[in-house]
């Protein structure tokens, strides 16, 4: 299912033929429709809706677009048809969700002292990588993100993959403010040679060039986040540069591999800007 995923992901905002998604998935699209209502627990157009109201609240949130624009590039033909289905999921409309930035942002980490000024360690464009990854649904701090990356080893180690230098990145595909916790998709990914000849269309994809802000955690994952409470709560309302609606990245610098002990762990946060 995490192709049919991938592919809904970043077709959303476009009239998508449904020979192309039997074509990703192996199945015709009569079973394909029960299977991913069974996996994700809704159905292929109600994931798709939510993915275009969703981009648009990050748009609204992150972006200077005007609401007329953003509904363009979600995929609706008009600002009407995208205000009628934002107030249906959000309950407010997009005009009053725009006006409330600053409250939702800082919503999050009322409880988090983040006065002082936080800013990126640096800026970077990061070019186009061919990762091994496999897609979990779930709350980014449950213990499922570490039992996915435990399964994505195992099938790396099964597929042959020599994955001992390769770069851990997890992917962030929701942000925990506009999605709920059991809706958040997350890939973990090991990084591979783009000279890598491994075919398995399930489980291999490109990650496009983009150019990132680049924060450092350092401590456990569980502390996370603290270093996002920051981001969010301070760098996003203050900074120059214009967020992107692409995923957030982590690097996992030093892990599990490099250290018994998560105090030790790094990673780094890479924002994507434009």
């Amino acid at each position: 299912m995490q192709s049919t995923a991938l592919y809904l992901r970043e077709n959303f905002n476009t009239t998508f033929e449904i020979k192309k998604l039997e074509e990703v998935s192996n199945f015709s699209y009569r079973n394909l429709q029960r299977i991913f209502k069974g996996y994700y627990k809704e159905t292929i157009g109600a994931y798709v809706t939510r993915l275009k109201i969703e981009s648009g609240a990050k748009m609204l949130l992150y972006q200077n677009q005007t609401i007329s624009q953003i509904a363009i590039k979600v995929g609706y033909s008009d600002l009407q048809a995208f205000s009628k289905a934002f107030k249906k999921h959000f309950g407010i409309s997009p005009q009053e969700y725009k006006s409330k930035k600053e409250d939702i942002l800082t919503s999050i980490v009322k409880n988090t002292k983040v006065a002082m000024s936080f800013y990126e360690e640096k800026i970077i464009n990061l070019p186009e990588q061919k990762v091994f990854y496999k897609t979990i649904m779930a709350d980014y701090y449950s213990d499922q993100i570490e039992e996915v990356w435990d399964e994505l080893h195992e099938e790396a180690v099964r597929l042959e993959i020599d994955i001992s230098t390769s770069e851990s990145i997890g992917i962030i595909w929701d942000e925990p403010l506009i999605s709920e916790a059991i809706r958040c998709n997350y890939d973990a990914c090991f990084a591979l040679p783009q000279s890598c000849d491994f075919k398995n269309k399930f489980s291999v994809k490109i990650l496009p060039e983009q150019t990132y802000a680049v924060f450092t955690h350092y401590g456990a994952y569980g502390l996370l986040q603290h270093t996002y409470d920051k981001i969010f709560g301070n760098w996003i309302l203050n900074t120059q540069y214009e967020v992107s609606e692409s995923p957030f990245l982590e690097l996992y610098k030093v892990n599990s591999t490099h250290s018994d002990d998560p105090k030790e762990y790094v990673t780094e946060i890479y924002i994507p800007i434009k």
